[in-house]
């Protein structure tokens, strides 16, 4: 028993080592074995709890951050906020549950080739799992664009297909070596369809590096500056305190500071600010001096601010949105965020269900329509706020709406010195793979970053820094299979898992049946 919870725990808890900050990817390839050692020696109800007991682990071991962004950000207090997450990871963890309940099952309806089947079932469960983070397996391999550029074929999932088959193939190697199994000639062949994934996987990837770096000989390169000002909540209510115009002075202060530092006097295109920069839109008196840096400087700025609509006045309801400001100072439709944060930004169902007018958001906002595409002199570009950037359905319209950078704009004030800031710049980055587009990022407190058509991270700034970032970045699109056709290949494995279980039903039937007659 003792080594059963063992085995299960190391499985969950490795997870946090995989994940950002520490990145750990090579642990990836094996650190399901244990908890598939157990899965494969249970059924029902027991697999089911077994496999609850590694997802519920493994969240609470990789959103153990959650502590605290849900007493900074919601002001509960710091007594409960561990059963918060408690409750979160338990949820989030019952998808592994499922799959440890059908693992058995469709293990042995597969014979020999249940690493492939067993990989199937566990990108179906990962996909069609309502998730806050979408937090595949696949994702920790953000970094290495060698064979995570398979993702702009078939999306994350294809990523976390390859990873838990690596997985299932290893624990079938060690069953043949201990058990002596007559199963050798079934893993070899198994062994070698993988080697041959894993080269048509790099050689895809080689391709798509190819056309990248093609698409980037071709493209003009315009000069951005991402600035992170550290306006932590303390910090912002002390500006709220002092004159009308101090966000926009210590803003257009900053930007000029890091401008000078990093590059030295010259010609800027773009300045971009994080979410929430401003607490009133641009065309605010207090906001003056934004304008006349923009047309002093003849760049234009693209910013977070909040809105408010002349008949939401005095209702406390605001927009969490995003402006473009030009060089001339001429102000850009906005944007209103669309994927508002439940408990965070709004109260779902709150009016109709009583007892919800206790919890404290930090703001009360209002959704918009959808996404939009912004023209701007230097190139299409999309604002995607805050975790609008990890919904890679939702970034996938701007996508096919010809956008060319990927602007995410972020306030990351709440969660303090901890892992959230390097896993939502991850689950930020790995868009720019998929749809090979260049995404720039900039936070209020950090990480603030560069990321370029490949997914790679070519500079960031650290957490609670004030300062900002200075590269040319290169407006691109290079058109993928992934973005024309979306999560085609999670379907794929959500429609062989149904007919897997539904074989599996029909031999349960056909075998009562037999014995019945019998």
């Amino acid at each position: 028993m003792l080594l059963i919870l063992v085995a299960l725990l190391s499985s969950g808890l490795i997870q946090a080592l995989i994940s950002p900050p520490l990145n750990w990817t090579l642990l990836h390839v094996m650190s399901w074995v244990p908890a598939f050692w157990v899965f494969s020696r249970l059924s029902g109800r027991r697999a089911f709890l077994a496999g609850w007991l590694v997802g519920t682990s493994a969240n609470l071991a990789i959103f153990y951050w959650l502590i605290f962004t849900a007493h900074n950000f919601l002001g509960i207090p710091m007594l409960i906020t561990p059963l918060v997450l408690l409750f979160f990871a338990l949820g989030i963890g019952l998808y592994v549950a499922v799959f440890a309940w059908g693992f058995q099952y469709i293990r042995n309806i597969t014979a020999g080739a249940w690493p492939f089947a067993i990989a199937i079932w566990f990108c179906a469960l990962e996909f069609i799992m309502p998730q806050l983070f979408t937090y595949y397996q696949g994702v920790a391999w953000y970094q290495h664009p060698e064979v995570f550029l398979v993702t702009s074929l078939t999306g994350v999932s294809g990523m976390s297909f390859l990873v838990i088959l690596c997985n299932a193939l290893v624990l079938q190697a060690i069953e043949v070596m201990l058990e002596g199994r007559k199963s050798s000639r079934a893993l070899f062949n198994n062994v070698a369809v993988f080697a041959l994934l894993l080269l048509l996987t790099f050689t895809y990837s080689t391709h798509r590096l190819t056309e990248i770096e093609r698409a980037e000989a071709d493209a003009r390169a315009i000069k951005i500056v991402i600035i992170q000002p550290n306006h932590n909540v303390q910090i912002k209510q002390q500006l709220h305190r002092q004159s009308p115009d101090s966000f926009a002075r210590d803003l257009v202060t900053l930007s000029r500071e890091v401008t000078d530092t990093m590059f030295g006097p010259g010609c800027i295109d773009v300045y971009i600010w994080p979410e929430n920069a401003l607490p009133k839109p641009p065309r605010d008196a207090s906001n003056r001096l934004v304008i006349d840096f923009a047309r002093q400087s003849g760049a234009e700025i693209w910013t977070g601010a909040l809105f408010q609509d002349s008949h939401q006045v005095n209702t406390g309801v605001y927009h969490n949105t995003a402006f473009r400001i030009d060089s001339n100072g001429e102000i850009d439709t906005r944007y209103d965020k669309t994927l508002l944060i439940p408990f965070g930004e709004y109260v779902p169902l709150k009016g109709v269900l009583p007892g919800l007018d206790w919890i404290r958001l930090p703001g009360n906002f209002e959704a918009g329509d959808g996404l939009r595409i912004f023209s701007s002199e230097w190139a299409k570009f999309s604002f995607l706020i805050c975790y609008e950037a990890i919904k890679s359905s939702f970034v996938r319209t701007g996508i096919q709406g010809g956008a060319e950078i990927l602007v995410n704009i972020s306030g990351d004030a709440r969660s303090g010195d901890h892992s959230e800031q390097s896993q939502h710049l991850m689950l930020a980055a790995i868009q720019a793979a998929q749809f090979g587009v260049p995404l720039v990022r900039s936070t209020s407190t950090g990480i603030s970053a560069f990321v370029d058509a490949r997914g790679l991270i070519t500079a960031q700034t650290r957490v609670f820094e004030r300062g900002g970032l200075v590269q040319w970045v290169q407006p691109l699109r290079v058109p993928s299979f992934y973005a024309q056709y979306g999560d085609w290949f999670a379907w794929v494995c959500v429609i062989v898992s149904i007919l897997l279980l539904t074989a599996v039903g029909r031999i349960k039937f056909i075998a009562r049946r037999a014995i019945n007659q019998s």
